[in-house]
């Protein structure tokens, strides 16, 4: 097995690894360590720990991986060089890795999971495989793969073997340090809004507290009886209604807001946008009440344009880096502003599937 198989498919050589995400830390120096660095970069760990696991469970930010990664993953990527105006000129011919990866990770799959890995951890990885100068295959490897490490040449390790190296890995930085650290407390925030908001389904009613009627005395093994009761009973179908002995009376706490948790969820879906630079708009927030700040504009789309920039302006950076002197890498931007879009972006010319020295 060629040292690019190997870490390829890793130790078990099993091709399925080379697509499956898994949440990680954004590095881990030690494994004894590991911990500690992670409650210092997430906060606390066990249940309230923010991984990418985590993170996807809440909508908003499903919502926006689905915008960033379904917009801008199937922009090609095309070499070429600027004009003296500064206009991108692509070359007639184009590198083959470009659109292809020759294995079961296509090319779509390669710039998808880049992005979501750029988006939860601040980096992704790709590994190179060369035939004397020329590029034959570029593959993301999976964020688990692989970590920083300050003994190793290049920076990096992948599956604990320092990569000496340098052409043979191409180390993508993205514009931020990623959601699972600055967003980690809205998506905690978030997490915590929809436990209560399953429990006031669970128990609509406000607070409610059983007295004991004066003159009545009750048992300890009564008073949890009926507490019990009462609990399993509001619960149910019929939980409107119910029964109460003489010597016990009911006392409720507190008003029921109805758009309470509306209100705290378009809040959040506010902050998540921001957090991946978005519209809130295109989060799907809710526009039905008048305390809400924003609204879906049909100047929306433009926005989006601008605010991907973000997130594709890195990948262009690094993949430059692998291109010739004098050339850059940029992805062909048709498909953000065309209506209707090219099915499976801008097309390319089928006779430009060479190598470019």
């Amino acid at each position: 097995m060629s040292w690019f198989s190997r870490f390829l498919f890793g130790p078990t050589g099993s091709a399925g690894n080379v697509l499956a995400p898994l949440p990680v830390l954004p590095y881990s120096p030690s494994p004894d360590l590991a911990a500690l660095v992670y409650s210092d970069i997430y906060g606390p760990t066990g249940a309230d720990a923010v991984t990418r696991e985590s993170a996807m469970s809440v909508a908003p930010v499903k919502r926006a991986r689905a915008v960033i990664v379904g917009r801008l993953s199937d922009l090609p990527f095309e070499q070429g060089t600027t004009d003296d105006a500064g206009e991108f000129v692509a070359d007639a011919q184009q590198p083959a890795w470009l659109t292809g990866t020759g294995t079961v990770q296509s090319a779509w799959h390669r710039a998808a999971w880049t992005l979501d890995d750029v988006m939860f951890t601040g980096w992704a990885l790709w590994l190179i495989e060369r035939d004397g100068d020329t590029i034959t295959s570029a593959l993301r490897l999976r964020r688990d793969r692989w970590a920083f490490d300050e003994t190793s040449p290049t920076g990096v390790s992948i599956d604990g073997a320092p990569v000496g190296d340098p052409t043979t890995v191409l180390l993508i930085c993205g514009p931020d340090e990623g959601l699972l650290i600055t967003g980690r407390d809205a998506i905690r925030g978030w997490r915590y809004m929809e436990r209560a908001w399953v429990g006031r389904v669970r128990n609509p009613i406000p607070l409610v507290v059983l007295h004991e009627v004066a003159g009545e005395e009750v048992t300890e093994a009564e008073a949890r009886a009926y507490v019990s009761a009462f609990s399993t009973a509001r619960r149910s179908d019929d939980g409107a209604i119910g029964f109460l002995p003489s010597k016990l009376s009911l006392e409720t706490y507190g008003q029921i807001e109805a758009d309470l948790f509306d209100k705290g969820r378009n809040a959040a879906r506010i902050d998540i946008a921001n957090q991946v630079n978005l519209p809130v708009s295109y989060l799907d927030g809710s526009t039905a009440t008048s305390s809400l700040t924003y609204v879906t504009q049909e100047g929306s789309r433009n926005q989006l344009v601008d605010d991907l920039e973000y997130w594709l302006a890195p990948l262009e950076v690094a993949l430059s880096t692998l291109a010739p002197e004098g050339r850059v890498i940029r992805a062909n931007r048709k498909n953000l502003t065309a209506v209707p879009n090219e099915q499976f972006g801008p097309l390319i010319d089928k006779n430009t599937e060479g190598n470019q020295a």
